[in-house]
């Protein structure tokens, strides 16, 4: 059975799958997960520096996914996106912030007793804007980092990426267990996490 480990390099989460084989490899799978296999024992570092040079090619493999999953949709010159909706862009940075914040410490309440009664330790909460993923969380730190962009997208996929990243107090990868795991509090989030839009400037 392969052993999973998650690897952050560049905003880029990539599920890394040690096997028994002599190669390393990349892909880049339909829902948008970046995913290495490579040989037992092989180090961090070396990954580390084998996906830097890789990310041009992860970016190129990832515009194509997106444009191939749903057209842009547009907005006019004077409108954003809040959580989802188009509304006319009066909004300073600070307060979309605080908004998007505002969000996020509810769905980490409404799901918190769970993971608290597991024995997760309370986590610091971050923001920054992020080029491919919505969320990082290093239990180790005991942080979880969101996409500033978020405040973008509709609330039902904003409580997924929050259910997703809390997830991974207790489970650091993308196994089966994990998967479960999302599923117990969110039976249909494969639902969930394709209500993530794309968008244009007019």
């Amino acid at each position: 059975m392969a052993q999973i480990e998650k690897l952050i390099v560049e905003d880029y989460e990539i599920e890394v799958h040690y096997k028994k084989m002599k190669n390393i490899y990349l892909r880049l799978k339909p829902d948008g997960r970046i995913m290495i296999s490579a040989p037992m024992r092989t180090s961090k570092k070396y990954l580390t520096a084998f996906a830097t040079s890789r990310i041009p090619w992860i970016q190129e493999k990832q515009n194509k996914l997106i444009h191939r999953q749903k057209p842009a949709q547009q907005l006019a010159e004077n409108q954003i996106l809040l959580f989802g909706q188009p509304v006319i862009n009066n909004l300073s940075a600070k307060q979309l912030h605080n908004l998007l914040h505002q969000k996020i410490i509810s769905y980490h309440e409404k799901y918190w007793h769970f993971f608290a009664s597991c024995g997760c330790e309370a986590i610091e909460i971050k923001y920054r804007i992020m080029k491919s993923t919505w969320g990082v969380c290093r239990p180790t730190v005991g942080t979880i980092t969101y996409n500033k962009r978020l405040v973008h997208q509709p609330v039902e996929f904003i409580e997924y990426v929050v259910l997703h990243e809390l997830c991974h107090l207790l489970v650091p990868n993308h196994s089966r267990e994990f998967y479960d795991l999302l599923r117990r509090h969110m039976p249909h989030f494969r639902d969930y996490e394709k209500m993530r839009l794309i968008y244009e400037q007019g």
